[in-house]
C-alpha cells in the first residue's frame, strides 16, 4: 500500500514534498486551472516534477462546486487534453465522477484509447454495491471515495470479496485513516492531512507504534516529548519547537512513510516508542481524523420524537405467537392473550455484511442468507434429537483435533482434553434424560426431648426399651420391627 500526498500542483507543495522522501504525489487538474494554466504553451508534467516521482491525476472537482452541462463538458475537454499530453509521465489517473450516462460515454470514447493500467474508474456510492460488482469484474484498478467507506462495514465486506475473487486493487480518495486502512486491502490512499500542521497548526507524528494527531492547541504540550522521532526523521528539532511550518510538513510526511511501512510489515509491531515524557497522555486521535474542537457548554436534553402505533413493531430476533390463557383476578377467572416467544427459522443476515462472505459458497450480493436454521424443540424426543446431533458433531471436533494432536507430534494438547470433556457433560445430560427411575426423598426434623419415631409412631416404639439383657435374635428383631409397623 501507498501513501499518495494530494496538492502537488501547488509549486511549493511540491518542493516541500520533494525535500522529503516521498514518492507518490497526488495532482488536481481542478487546483491546476485554478492556478492559471500556461496560454501559449502546453503544460507538461515532466517539466516541473522529478522523475522519481509517481504521478497520480484527479480531477479534482470540489463538492461545492455544482457545474452546469456546458461547463461540465467543457471541463472534461480540458481534462481529456491535459492527460493526453501527459500519458507518458503519469502513473495513474482517474475519471470525473458525474452521472451514470456521462460517465459511461467517456469510458467508450475518451478513456478506451488510453493503458488500462493507467485509468482509474471511480465508483459513485449513489450507483450501489451493483455497480462495484460489475466495476470488479470489468477492470483491476478500481478508485473508493474516502468518505464511502465511513462506518460502511456493507461496502468493506464487497470490497473483501471482490479482492478475493477478482483480485481487484482499490485506490482510496481522500482518505488515509488509519482505522479504515486496518480493514481493507488498498493499492494506494490519497491524502491531504500532510499539510493540516501549516494550515491548522496541528501535529502529526509517528509514537514509533502508530500515527497520532494533535489540534494546533496542543502543539506547546505534544511536541517536545517527541525529540527522539525527530532525531530519527533527521529533521531539525528546534525548528518544530519553534513552529516552522515546512518542517512540521515534513514531520507529517516522514511521520505517514512510517505508517506505511507499518502496514506493509517493514516495521515489526514490537518497535519501541519515541515519545520519552510518560505523564503526557496520549491523543486518542487518529493520524487522520481531524481533532474535535473543546467545547465548554452544559449538555442540552435532547428531544425525542414518539413513535406512532403504526410505526412500532416486534424485535425481528424472535418469532411470537398469541395464546388464550385462563388467569384469576380477584376470584373470577378470565381468558386473555399473551405472546408466546418462538424461535425464529428464517435468518437477519445479509450476503454483504456476513462474517463469512468471503468463504460461503451461497454468496450473493445484495440478498438475505440462503439458509434457515429450523431447529425446534418443543418434545423430549425433539430434546433428545438436538442433544445427540450436539454430540456427534461435538465427537467430529474432538476425533479432528486428536488427528491435529498426532500430526503436531503426539504432544498432549489441553484443549483435546477440555473439548473431550464436554463430550462426556453432553453424554451425561442424554442419559439423565433417558433416566425412568421414580422415588421419593423425605427429610424428617423433630426439636423436642421425645424422638421422631416416638412422634411417629406412639406406644409401640417404647417396646424398643423394654428389650431382654441379653439381646435379640434375628429372629426376634424382625418380630419387633413388624410390630411397630403394624397399623
Amino acid at each position: 500500500m501507498k501513501i499518495v500526498y494530494l496538492g502537488a500542483e501547488v509549486p511549493s507543495n511540491r518542493t516541500l514534498l520533494e525535500s522529503t522522501s516521498a514518492t507518490h504525489v497526488g495532482v488536481s487538474f481542478w487546483g491546476l486551472t485554478k492556478r492559471g494554466l500556461p496560454q501559449n504553451k502546453t503544460y507538461l508534467l515532466k517539466n516541473y516534477f522529478k522523475d522519481h516521482l509517481y504521478i497520480y491525476v484527479y480531477p479534482g472537482i470540489p463538492k461545492s462546486e455544482e457545474l452546469t452541462s456546458d461547463a461540465l463538458l467543457d471541463f472534461a475537454a480540458e481534462y481529456e487534453d491535459f492527460i493526453a499530453n501527459n500519458i507518458d509521465r503519469i502513473n495513474m489517473f482517474s475519471e470525473i465522477a458525474a452521472d451514470e450516462e456521462f460517465v459511461a460515454q467517456q469510458r467508450k470514447s475518451a478513456w478506451s484509447q488510453v493503458p488500462p493500467s493507467k485509468f482509474l474508474p471511480a465508483w459513485s456510492p449513489e450507483s450501489g454495491f451493483a455497480e462495484l460488482n460489475l466495476l470488479g469484474s470489468n477492470y483491476l484498478d478500481i478508485a473508493i471515495p474516502g468518505e464511502s467507506l465511513e462506518d460502511n462495514q456493507q461496502l468493506i465486506t464487497v470490497m473483501r470479496t471482490l479482492v478475493r475473487k477478482h483480485g481487484t486493487r482499490f485506490h482510496i480518495l481522500g482518505s488515509a485513516k488509519p482505522d479504515t486502512l486496518r480493514q481493507i486491502t488498498a493499492e494506494t490512499a490519497s491524502t491531504m492531512s500532510w499539510l493540516s500542521p501549516m494550515r491548522n497548526g496541528e501535529t502529526i507524528v509517528w509514537d514509533g507504534t502508530k500515527l497520532v494527531r494533535y489540534p494546533a492547541r496542543m502543539k506547546d504540550q505534544a511536541r517536545p516529548r517527541y525529540r527522539n522521532a525527530y532525531l530519527k526523521a533527521g529533521l531539525d528539532v528546534d525548528k518544530i519547537l519553534e513552529d516552522d511550518d515546512k518542517e512540521v510538513c515534513r514531520l507529517a510526511v516522514w511521520s505517514y512513510l512510517q505508517y506505511e511501512a507499518r502496514l506493509n510489515g517493514v516495521i515489526p509491531e514490537d518497535t519501541e516508542k519515541l515519545y520519552d515524557n510518560n505523564d503526557l497522555p496520549v491523543s486518542d486521535e487518529s493520524g487522520e481524523t481531524a481533532p474535535a474542537n473543546s467545547d465548554k457548554r452544559g449538555v442540552s436534553a435532547r428531544k425525542l420524537e414518539p413513535r406512532t402505533a403504526e410505526e412500532m413493531g416486534n424485535l425481528p430476533v424472535f418469532g411470537y405467537e398469541m395464546k388464550q390463557v385462563v388467569e384469576s383476578e380477584n376470584g373470577v377467572e378470565v381468558f386473555k392473550e399473551v405472546p408466546v416467544v418462538q424461535s425464529q427459522s428464517v435468518s437477519l443476515r445479509v450476503c454483504d455484511t456476513c462474517f463469512v462472505a468471503a468463504n460461503c459458497p451461497a454468496f450473493k450480493p445484495q440478498s438475505v442468507c440462503a439458509f434457515k436454521l429450523p431447529v425446534e424443540v418443543k418434545t423430549k424426543d425433539q430434546l433428545k434429537s438436538l442433544i445427540n446431533a450436539i454430540i456427534e458433531m461435538q465427537g467430529q471436533r474432538v476425533a479432528f483435533m486428536r488427528f491435529t494432536e498426532e500430526m503436531n507430534g503426539g504432544y498432549a494438547d489441553p484443549n483435546v482434553s477440555k473439548e473431550i470433556d464436554r463430550l462426556f457433560k453432553l453424554i451425561k445430560t442424554t442419559k439423565e434424560l433417558d433416566d425412568s427411575r421414580e422415588f421419593i426423598r423425605m427429610t424428617v426434623e423433630r426439636q423436642g426431648s421425645a424422638g421422631v419415631l416416638s412422634s411417629i409412631f406412639g406406644d409401640k416404639a417404647n417396646v424398643l426399651k423394654e428389650l431382654p439383657s441379653n439381646g435379640l435374635n434375628e429372629e426376634q428383631t424382625t418380630e419387633v420391627i413388624k410390630d411397630l409397623t403394624k397399623e
